[in-house]
This record gives C-alpha cells, structure tokens and sequence, in this order.
C-alpha cells in the first residue's frame, strides 16, 4: 500500500478510540434513527461543512502551493462557513444524535483548522521583513503538514458522519464494520495515490532512481504485518477462529509474504525496473474475496463485484507493465496513456465497494428491494464522482504550474544571453514572487543573474543555483549599461526585487 493508504488507516484507528468510547454505555439498540426528519438547520450543517471542508478548503491547498492570489479568499471564505457550520451542527432539532465519534471528532478539526488558518494568516504577515524570525520555516513547513492532515481528516469525519447518520456500527457490529471502513480506504487511498504518481509525480520517482513498485511493494508489506495480527481479537474479544478470521488473517499473511519478495527484487532497482508482483498481490486478494462465503447471497454477491473489481485492477496494472516496457506506452510523453487510469480506477472502485459491503449496510439495501445490478451501478457512479474530484485537483495543480511557468521564465538568445524585459505577471504571480524572494533571499535586495552558468549572485558574493529567482524581477537594466543601452551589452543583468 502507499504512504496515503497507510496514513489514513492511521486516521481511522486513531478515531476508535472516540467511537468505542461514545458507544460503550448505552443501551442494547444503538440505531437512533427513530424516523424522525432531518431538520433544516442540520441540513444546512451539512451543505456548509461539504462546502468549505469537501471543496473550499482541498481547493485553497492546491492554490497555495502555487502561491495563488486566490489562495486566501478561499481559505478565508471556508473558514467562516465551516465555523457556521460547527455551531449549526450543535444547535439543530428534529433527529436526535446521542453522543457519537462525529461529534467528538469534530473538534479536533476545528481546532486543526484554527491552527492552520493561525500559521497562514501569520506567514502572511512577512515579519521576517522586520526582525531575524526563526520560527518562520517551521511554521511553513507546519502550515503544509496541517493542509495534507485536514484532507485525510476531512474524509476520515464524512464517513463518521454517515455512520451516525445512519446508525450503523453500533453493538456487535463495531469490529466488522471498522474492518470494512478501514480497508475499503485503504485501497481508495492506494488509488488515489497511483494517480498520484501517474498525474505529477514522475519526475519525483526518477530523481530518486527507484522502480515504481518499490514503494507499493514496501507498503503492502508493512500492511500486511499489520493485518496478520489484527484481523482476529484486536478489536473485540474473539472466541475461537471462524472461517472469516482465517481468511481475513491468511490475507494478511499473503500481503506480507508477497510485498517482502517484491521489495527485496527491487531493492537495486532503478526508474525502468518494474515488478507484477503487487498486481498479482491484487489478483489473489481479489479471487479470495469473490468467493468469500456470507450470511446472505445478497451479501455474496456484493462481495464478488468487490472481488472481481481488485482481480480486474490487478490485471489492467499487469497489461500496463507489459505495454510500458516493451515500449508500446511510451512513459516520457506529457500526458498518461489513457490506459493507465483504468487500473487506478478499478483499485477505487474496489475501496468503495468494499466499504459497502458491510453487514448492515448490506442489509438495509435487501431490505429496500435494491438489488445487486443497481447497487453496484449507484457505487460505480460514486466512484466515478471521487475519480473525478481527485483528477480535477492534480490537473488545477498542473496546469498552475505550467501557467507560472510560461510567465516567469527568462527568454534568452542563443549564446544565452538575455535579452528581453521581464514582465511581472499578474497580481497573484507578484505575491508569490514576493513571498519567494522574502523566504528564499533572505533579505537581499538585489541579486544577480549570470545566463551563462545560469547561477544567481546575491549581495553578499554567495552564489546559488537557478531556483526560480529569475522569477523575482520587477524590471531589469544592463549591469555596465546605461538605461538605454542594450542588454546584449553583458550575460549578466541586475535584478531588484518587488515592493
């Protein structure tokens, strides 16, 4: 499994311990759903937190780490609807909630968000521009750890909140229902996190002179010590080793097993080198859970779609390694082959229809006269929707930095000198310049751009590589040249930074 994957399983544990707690004292029926209406304050509780924590705020993170003038409106605008949203959500009638995980997890958010909308409001202060601020790194850094945090937690909560609003995971239906969530997420993560890589992170992969499978291979290691010995009595007292206990522990075991060889084939491994292995991880996975016996035949089948959608991403992976290295994908092209994403989709689609799969679930759909053909069409169009929002942030995060690109570079003639007069972009570029030269020149004001060895010298004598400072320039004037003269006059020019 990927870094994502074994982050949010982490999410999900850490929140069972507020589930276990918030469902240890009541009474024997633990569904509150007593037919009573949702209300409209709790209904627009809920299109104000999908609003500000489902689009506004993943949204405002992809701006700004592109340092776009947007990025504080929007973080700004949903700040303000998520804490109208978090009073909404305490102060509604009509359905009765008793206390639950959504609730008490919803705290930690809106003290997670204070904290991430306190750290950018701070760097938005510069006040490096006025004493030596230390701190001010750190709290970057910090700033970006909490962003990638909200999202996980942002969906860890959507799917406490549809537990509570559907009553689900109460009495003896904890464990199977966590073991569901959590490992239906975890192959949703796997997913996203193939796109990933897919979508933006080859050249990433290629500095670090690794096979792509590396790093499945280590995951899906890891995840499978894990679930060998929590799959049988971690969460509730077991008594004796049912059929599912055995099947769900020797998957484990097959996790483990099968990640270990990969990741040690691949350990010398270079960028070129691919492995079929966690495919074929995938594959068995998917044919043990197709066939994995259930109480009802509804359920079974349901189990089969999840099944035969793992067997059919393990496959699609495999014919893409073949593709790729006998050179019919050709993986240097600027945009995926449309073929890679069919895997990546069917890994999600697994992940959601694994999280459906459990007990209750299962029987509220028989229960209603749904059968499996549209049960697994309205999942199959949910997983269209997810593909779609996670596609649409890595392309808006594209296509950002190639927007910034074509305006902040240096056009330079042949024997590399400059030559034309830089522009300054547009107002949300300036900010971002502004921002750079603060935290990356640190303090200079003046630095010197040599086009022959493409070096940047600072008031101070130091030089540095081409980091993007060529971006900083408000205007540029021949270094030995008088304001009229011509730049070709030297290959080194002056460059002041913006007020």
């Amino acid at each position: 499994m990927s870094w994502s994957s074994m982050l949010l399983r982490a999410a999900i544990l850490l929140s069972l311990a507020l589930v276990v707690r918030g469902h240890d004292h009541h009474a024997a029926n633990m569904n509150f759903d007593m037919g009573e209406p949702i209300d409209g304050v709790l209904k627009a509780h809920i299109a104000l937190m999908s609003i500000a924590f489902g689009a506004l705020f993943p949204i405002g993170m992809v701006l700004g780490l592109r340092k776009n003038k947007w990025h504080v409106p929007v973080q700004a605008t949903g700040g303000v609807l998520a804490a109208i949203g978090f009073v909404l959500g305490h102060a509604h009638g009509g359905r009765a909630f008793h206390e639950n995980a959504h609730s008490k997890f919803s705290w930690f958010m809106m003290w997670l968000l204070v904290a991430q909308l306190g750290a950018g409001i701070y760097l938005k202060l510069h006040t490096e521009k006025r004493f030596n601020d230390l701190a001010r790194p750190y709290i970057k850094i910090a700033h970006k750890l909490m962003a990638v945090t909200m999202v996980i937690a942002t969906y860890v909560q959507v799917l406490l909140g549809v537990v509570a609003w559907l009553g689900f995971c109460y009495d003896g239906y904890l464990g199977q229902c966590l073991a569901h969530l959590i490992m239906g997420s975890s192959f949703l993560a796997y997913g996203i996190w193939l796109l990933l890589l897919l979508r933006l992170a080859t050249p990433w992969l290629a500095s670090y002179g690794r096979s792509p499978e590396l790093y499945d291979s280590a995951m899906i290691m890891v995840w499978g010590l894990f679930n060998t010995f929590t799959e049988h009595g971690f969460i509730e007292k077991a008594h004796g080793w049912s059929h599912k206990d055995l099947q769900h522990t020797s998957l484990g075991v097959i996790w483990f097993c099968g990640g270990l060889l990969s990741t040690y084939m691949l350990r010398k491994s270079e960028p070129g080198d691919r492995s079929m292995f966690p495919s074929i991880i995938l594959i068995f996975t998917g044919c043990a859970m197709g066939s994995h016996e259930q109480d009802t035949a509804f359920s079974t089948q349901v189990h089969f779609v999840f099944g035969l959608s793992l067997v059919l991403a393990g496959l699609t992976r495999c014919m893409e390694i073949v593709l790729i290295t006998t050179n019919l994908i050709k993986t240097g092209s600027k945009e995926p082959n449309p073929f890679q994403y069919i895997s990546v989709f069917f890994l999600c689609h697994s992940g959601m229809a694994f999280m459906a799969s459990n007990r209750e679930n299962v029987a509220a759909m028989a229960s209603i006269g749904i059968d499996i053909g549209t049960f697994s069409l309205g999942y199959l169009s949910i997983t269209f929707l997810l593909f779609l929002y996670a596609f649409f942030l890595m392309q808006l995060f594209a296509e950002l930095g190639t927007s910034n690109a074509k305006t902040m570079s240096l056009p330079t003639a042949d024997d590399g000198t400059v030559y034309h007069s830089v522009s300054q972009g547009g107002a949300d570029e300036q900010q971002g310049m502004n921002d750079d030269m603060a935290e990356g020149a640190h303090g200079r004001t003046h630095v010197i751009f040599s086009a022959d060895d493409n070096e940047y010298i600072g008031d101070d004598g130091n030089s540095f590589e081409n980091s993007g400072f060529a971006r900083h320039s408000a205007g540029m004037r021949g270094r030995n040249a008088g304001y009229g003269a011509s730049p070709r006059a030297s290959a080194e020019i002056e460059l002041s930074p913006m007020r």
